[in-house]
């Protein structure tokens, strides 16, 4: 079990929680509780590296109420993201739709803050639903109190809640009037994770052209696949998944992006630039570039796929009579007995002209590490002497 999933387990058997269930027309808010050192009753911090944020409750020039919750950045150089969040069982809002708001405001932010929630299901990477405000997010050096708010259905399999405030870069953000509602379906979503149609193309439109809608995230369906991360035309679905905006350009919780143009794909993943050309001639597939200072080139044809980034390589043959699945290669390594690499491409992965921005990212989500296969490895006996050998092979002969 990983860290983050013990972590989760912790905190949805936490018994008191700071919000109840909570009808349209009943607004619940969390109690913020303390003074000015100590955090709100179920609250916590997480961030992407220790001590670049902290948060408390600010009884200076609340929004709304007596106090705030605030949360900023410990130094004026924090590069990294912090969150104030809470995070609650969901089997009281199963099938329903959820609306989190609150009254927010920024000081000097260098970077972006926003309200955001997600939709645990059973797998922690591949959340049900997501919004961080990422593409109508707070900066700047002040601004005034307002309301704003992240709407989510939350599916029957549901089994999680977070919610909470981000920080990206420095600053600092206050938040308070906190309320979750259960909402009728005349509320749009706001879930960055249904995927959007791509963006229109420079030019004259047909005024009669139909305007593509929103897919849910539950009717979504992958049209390729590396591995085990999937994609379609909106999304790439990874631990940190990318989706596409309307404005043609994919994201992630972290705020990366990465943009396609032509056969260049070109932006950031993991942290680390990415510079990459999708090419295919003939029954080969090539990717190549950069990504950070490792050279990439990935080569995949009827025959064999060959991955190299840096000093990692993944050399494998293609397995002519495999017939798991219509759909997919399966490519693997084998030494004597052994299957020390395998990995599976499906669907629009192997069509003659892939999508550029989703095949590399999923070639670089899936990583140039071999990865052994479950039973991959012959049965482990312990060693036998000669007299011991004989003795077997007399009982098998028996």
């Amino acid at each position: 079990m990983t860290s983050w999933s013990r972590h989760l387990r912790a905190l949805l058997a936490l018994t008191v929680l700071s919000v109840g269930v909570a009808r349209a027309d009943e607004p619940v808010s969390p109690k913020l509780s303390g003074d000015s050192k100590s955090l709100p009753v179920g609250w916590f911090v997480t961030q992407s590296a220790p001590n670049l944020y902290e948060a408390g409750v600010d009884t200076n020039s609340p929004c709304e109420g007596i106090r705030s919750a605030f949360l900023r950045a410990r130094t004026d150089a924090a590069t990294g993201y912090g969150t104030f969040m809470q995070a609650f069982g969901a089997q009281d809002f199963r099938g329903k739709r959820l609306r989190f708001s609150a009254m927010v405001r920024v000081k000097d932010v260098d970077g972006w803050a926003g309200l955001w929630m997600r939709v645990e299901g059973t797998d922690p990477k591949q959340p049900l639903g997501f919004d961080n405000m990422q593409g109508r997010a707070l900066s700047g050096s002040t601004t005034a109190c307002k309301r704003y708010d992240v709407v989510l259905d939350v599916p029957p399999e549901a089994s999680a809640i977070m919610s909470g405030l981000l920080l990206s870069g420095t600053g600092q953000a206050w938040l308070d009037g906190v309320r979750f509602e259960v909402v009728d379906r005349s509320v749009a979503v706001t879930d960055l994770l249904a995927a959007r149609p791509a963006a229109p193309q420079p030019g004259p439109h047909d005024l009669e052209a139909v305007v593509a809608t929103v897919t849910p995230r539950n009717q979504q369906l992958p049209t390729g696949k590396v591995g085990d991360i999937w994609f379609n035309l909106g999304r790439v679905n990874m631990d940190k998944s990318f989706t596409r905006g309307a404005d043609g350009i994919w994201r992630n919780i972290l705020e990366e992006e990465v943009t396609e143009h032509g056969d260049e794909v070109k932006g950031t993943f993991l942290g680390r630039t990415v510079a990459l050309k999708v090419k295919t001639e003939g029954k080969r597939t090539l990717i190549e570039g950069a990504w950070g200072s490792d050279p990439v080139r990935i080569q995949m044809d009827t025959e064999k796929l060959s991955m190299k980034a840096g000093i990692y390589e993944r050399d494998m043959l293609r397995v002519a009579d495999y017939k798991g699945d219509p759909n997919c290669f399966r490519y693997q390594r084998a030494e004597g007995l052994r299957i020390t690499d395998r990995l599976d491409i499906c669907g629009a992965a192997l069509s003659n002209k892939p999508p550029p921005v989703q095949l590399a990212l999923s070639f670089l989500g899936i990583g140039f590490r071999r990865q052994k296969p479950p039973g991959g490895l012959p049965p482990l006996y312990p060693p036998m002497t000669p007299r011991d050998a004989m003795q077997a092979g007399q009982n098998i002969s028996q």
